[in-house]
């Protein structure tokens, strides 16, 4: 059986590019470990390590709760509200690749993306009596209709850069020197302590439409959103590793300064050139925060290659969500529709399943 130490995770990218350059890193990884391995056989506090994983997470908005289509002819009940949507398993990917140093303090560079976390809610009625956020909003708009529809998009990019403070246990008694187990099959353990800088990015879109039963076109209400989180994160991460199978979790936490903007428009089927109001945008500027989990199962398929699968938390606060940013005042003042609502946040679960390499 082959033993082996333990350490990391890592991020990933979606594009042909970034598919390229991990192949590379990859196939370098498994040339580095093989020749180590012929050379002096095999070493357990591996110093490198390369990590893939597929996410696959869903979201959940802790949006502004509130009335988004209502039924004027069921005494204004609500039949969309703000945190009905759900939204489907959106896909992404996990990379890291990092080196312990000489003296056991080292660094490591990850990326984490998620993309098309969608949702999608649809209220239907036999008359026109449907209306988007109140009826005297819904009447001056021409959202006002038959069939009601809420859609929701949103992707997750994330980049960080970290310094690592490695301490390795071997798996025997250091103090005796003896080289006896700690317990059977226990092949030794490691912890990372990290600290670094994280940058992730939240991109939203949102529409709110109604179709008419005599309009061919519906009327919509479109919002879109971009937050910037800048945080210095710390964390720590642990593995233990038991013959071909181990054990490996992480949590991270940051404080971030957030840049957040936003635009929407509305369009009007009954009257297509004058809208309520024309598109506006807006900008600010707040604090947020970055928190992340993942607990692992990795089976060693030799002294270098393991597979992964997973178990993954993600929190993000402070941000601005596309559906808070919907405003339905029917004032024409100037600046209405234009302030950025920036308390939204985002907390996204899920599995994982990738491949590791440690040399």
């Amino acid at each position: 059986m082959m033993h082996r130490g333990f350490r990391d995770v890592v991020p990933a990218r979606g594009s042909t590019a970034t598919a390229g350059l991990l192949v590379a890193c990859l196939a370098a990884a498994w040339l580095a470990g093989a020749v180590r391995a012929a050379e002096r056989g095999f070493v357990q506090d591996e110093r490198s390590y390369a990590v893939f994983d597929a996410l696959f997470l869903q979201r959940d908005n802790a949006a502004i709760e509130r009335p988004l289509v209502v039924d004027t002819a069921a005494g204004d009940a609500t039949l969309i509200s703000a945190g009905d949507p759900a939204s489907t398993v959106g896909t992404g990917a996990r990379l890291f690749y990092g080196n312990y140093g000489a003296e056991d303090l080292g660094w490591e560079a990850g990326y984490l993306g998620v993309w098309n976390m969608r949702s999608d809610r649809r209220a239907t009625s036999p008359t026109d009596s449907l209306v988007a956020g109140s009826v005297v909003f819904g009447e001056q708009t021409g959202l006002i209709g038959s069939d009601a529809r809420t859609t929701d998009s949103a992707s997750i990019n994330s980049v960080e850069l970290n310094l690592v403070w490695h301490r390795y246990d071997g798996g025997f008694n250091r103090r005796s020197g003896r080289p006896a187990q700690r317990c059977d099959g226990y092949d030794g353990g490691l912890i990372d302590w990290i600290g670094g800088f994280r940058w992730v990015n939240l991109e939203d879109a949102a529409v709110l439409s109604v179709t008419p039963t005599a309009a061919t076109q519906a009327s919509t209400y479109s919002a879109r959103t971009s937050s910037n989180l800048f945080a210095g994160q710390v964390g720590v991460r642990g593995r233990m590793a038991f013959e071909r199978w181990a054990v490996e979790g992480f949590t991270k936490i940051g404080i971030a300064g957030t840049v957040l903007s936003q635009s929407q428009s509305l369009y009007d089927t009954f009257a297509p050139t004058s809208p309520l109001r024309l598109p506006q945008s807006g900008s600010d500027a707040g604090m947020g925060m970055i928190a992340d989990m993942n607990l692992s199962a990795i089976y060693r398929i030799d002294d270098v290659w393991g597979l992964r699968v997973g178990y993954n938390l993600m929190w993000i606060t402070g941000v601005a969500l596309a559906p808070d940013q919907w405003n339905f005042s029917t004032s024409q003042a100037a600046g209405v529709g234009s302030a950025v609502a920036g308390t939204g946040s985002m907390f996204l679960s899920g599995g994982s399943l990738g491949l590791e390499a440690r040399w």
